[in-house]
């Protein structure tokens, strides 16, 4: 065999210059702007027709002011509050894209599956340090607390959760279409959004101040026609987008078979999050974040005939280590050993007399004494999450201890794609296709909740979005 050189000792490849372009910030204001209040409609048009005009979906975010006008029953004072544990993303309800009468995606329920993946994909340090400062997300059990003194506040939303962002491989978005691709953010209820102490409080908040930010790519007419030569005047991208569907576990139910209605060509896995229905529109409880294991002890899907895994997906009742495992797998992270996550936080007393106001903290890795046990929010059969800890105490207070988490974070899903593409190939996609089949959800629980558990399902699958040129000039869509 031939020897050869390492790549740091050849000097013949260098970077190349791109094509002559360039690049300007967009500062995009609502179609329909003003003030915004709960349960309103955010709607932004891009722009279309621009020549050889490209859209970067990874440098977008949504910006807002956020005013609290949460006040105490007798409405004489303003109260404090604090943000689901999704932060700002817990404003958004529901999340449209759509373009020349063609649904790109339609994401019900967005704010929950925020939470959830801000809590698989992110680490404390990115929730306390950036998440922090631009989503109003918290190292704790909590989003951001927003106190009567300072009721506004402005964030800075990364554009997630939908296919132009979620392009694969990566794909600049083409401004030159006959058609603008419009976005429609859904407010939610201020009860939803925010937890506040008394069950008499006034919520409500106002949205201003919109603006989409974003990155255009303006190439010149000689790159844009050399473009054009080697598409043929046709850009086919290839993105995964998310779909909703729930479901209600009736109290002490023990068998629960939901048809979910999911119906797409590759269906890549499916989210599964389990919530109290009474705590979901609750003023006084983390409605979004909270979410409950329910008793669940297996679980797969049955599409048509099949099973899906063959054999049921267990779960123990400490740990769950089977469902993170086939969480992991279905997020393709497995074997990824850097990955963080925020499933464990939450906060228990010390026993220890005298050391009681302590506490510890999962997050905080704070342990007084090696007899403390700290509890594991993951394996929460039906928490009520009324709170989110408090570990903030005066060390000479004998008399006032550490405040207990009862905020769960129980989370599960199912992998659908084969091996052959192994999750990460930007080649080839290998979900299984449902188009005309049943799709249900077949579980089997304990049957010990005394309480109407609230499934939410998320489907995660493959989207192609095609722009002829040489055609028609609109986006088709073709799931």
């Amino acid at each position: 065999m031939a020897e050869v050189f390492s790549e740091s000792l050849d000097y013949t490849k260098v970077k190349a210059r791109a094509i002559q372009s360039r690049s300007y910030r967009v500062k995009l204001p609502p179609i329909n702007a003003g003030t915004y209040a709960p349960s309103s409609v955010i709607e932004f048009e891009l722009p279309s027709n621009l020549a050889g005009t490209y859209f970067n979906s990874n440098q977008c975010y949504l910006k807002f002011k956020m005013t609290s006008l949460c006040r105490n029953a007798g409405n004489t004072a303003a109260v404090k509050c604090d943000l689901d544990r999704s932060g700002a993303y817990s404003f958004i309800r529901r999340m449209e894209i759509t373009t020349g009468g063609a649904k790109i995606c339609d994401l019900d329920r967005f704010n929950v599956l925020a939470c959830a993946m801000i809590d698989t994909d992110a680490s404390q340090e990115w929730k306390t340090s950036t998440g922090s400062a631009i989503a109003g997300t918290e190292g704790l059990m909590r989003g951001a607390a927003i106190d009567p003194g300072d009721l506004e506040r402005i964030y800075c939303l990364p554009l997630i959760l939908n296919p132009i962002a979620m392009t694969s491989p990566h794909r600049l978005i083409p401004l030159f279409s006959l058609s603008p691709i419009k976005m429609r953010f859904t407010l939610e209820e201020a009860g939803v959004v925010f937890r506040v102490d008394a069950i008499n409080d006034i919520v409500n908040y106002q949205i201003s101040d919109v603006e989409l930010v974003y990155q255009a790519t303006e190439l010149s007419p000689a790159a844009q026609a050399n473009i054009n030569e080697n598409t043929g005047g046709k850009y086919d991208i290839l993105a995964t987008s998310y779909m909703h569907s729930s479901a209600t576990l009736q109290a002490t139910n023990s068998q629960l078979t939901a048809s979910l209605g999911f119906s797409v060509s590759s269906l890549e896995r499916v989210i599964i999050c389990h919530r109290r229905t009474s705590s979901t529109l609750s003023q006084q409880r983390y409605s979004l974040g909270n979410r409950c294991a329910a008793g669940l002890q297996q679980y797969n899907l049955l599409i048509d005939t099949e099973m899906f895994p063959a054999r049921p997906i267990m779960r123990d009742h400490r740990f769950g280590s089977e469902c993170v495992a086939e969480m992991l797998l279905a997020s393709h992270s497995l074997v990824d050993f850097t990955k963080g996550s925020s499933l464990n936080d939450g906060y228990v007393k010390c026993s220890v007399p005298g050391a009681q106001f302590l506490g510890t903290s999962r997050s905080a890795n704070i342990k007084p004494n090696s007899g403390t046990i700290i509890q594991n929010p993951y394996s929460l059969e039906n928490p009520d999450g009324l709170t989110a800890g408090n570990l903030n105490v005066e060390v000479n207070a004998a008399t006032t201890d550490a405040e207990d988490s009862d905020v769960g974070t129980f989370l599960c899903a199912i992998e659908l794609e084969s091996g052959v593409s192994d999750g990460k190939s930007s080649h080839i996609y290998s979900g299984v296709s449902t188009l005309g089949s049943s799709v249900q959800y077949v579980a089997t629980y304990s049957g010990d909740v005394n309480a109407d558990i609230t499934v939410d399902f998320f489907c995660h699958y493959s989207v192609m979005m095609s722009l002829n040129m040489q055609g028609s000039g609109i986006w088709s869509i073709s799931i």
